[in-house]
């Protein structure tokens, strides 16, 4: 007597059973560790998957397409410059364009009240370049010249005929 599955519908048919026995009609995985696994499978038909662990939502910038089991460690996209030699470097930036969003350091004077502000510079030279505005004349041939100046302030003042810029006469 061999007692098996007669039901050749069945996953464990058994060609050899003379009296019948109890057949198996679920297949699936029947690893309980597994992604997959299905608690009513009486067959395993190798169809088992393995957990990985992973962000799963694709809008995310930690996106793994392989991850069957989300990890709860999702991170969105944070758009600004990644490298740190540049002026603009974020560090919680992850995605940068291949640096399109980063701005190198342009070393130049950054007070906008000084003689030589350069509007194009984003840092301060260490020491500082900037030069304070110092107001006069810049006219070497005027009286009141002032070899500090670099900023006219219209005052220059120039000799009388026939004087000096002492009004001493000079004929």
């Amino acid at each position: 007597v061999v007692v098996g599955c007669m039901d050749e519908e069945a996953y464990d048919f058994n060609l050899a059973a003379n009296t019948s026995g109890t057949c198996c009609y679920i297949g699936g995985c029947m690893d309980a560790t597994a992604f997959n696994y299905n608690p009513s499978a009486c067959f395993d038909d190798g169809s088992c998957e393995p957990v990985v662990t992973g962000c799963t939502d694709p809008s995310m910038f930690n996106y793994n397409s392989g991850a069957n089991t989300d990890d709860g460690l999702c991170e969105p996209f944070m758009y600004g410059c990644t490298d740190d030699t540049m002026y603009n470097y974020d560090i919680n930036a992850n995605t940068d364009f291949n640096g399109q969003l980063c701005t190198p350091f342009a070393y130049g004077c950054t007070d906008p009240t000084a003689f030589n502000y350069d509007s194009g510079a984003n840092a301060e030279s260490d020491p500082s370049t900037c030069i304070d505005v110092v107001e006069g004349c810049l006219d070497e041939t005027a009286c009141n010249y002032n070899e500090e100046a670099n900023t006219s302030n219209g005052t220059c003042e120039y000799e009388e005929t026939y004087y000096d810029c002492d009004n001493n006469c000079i004929n």
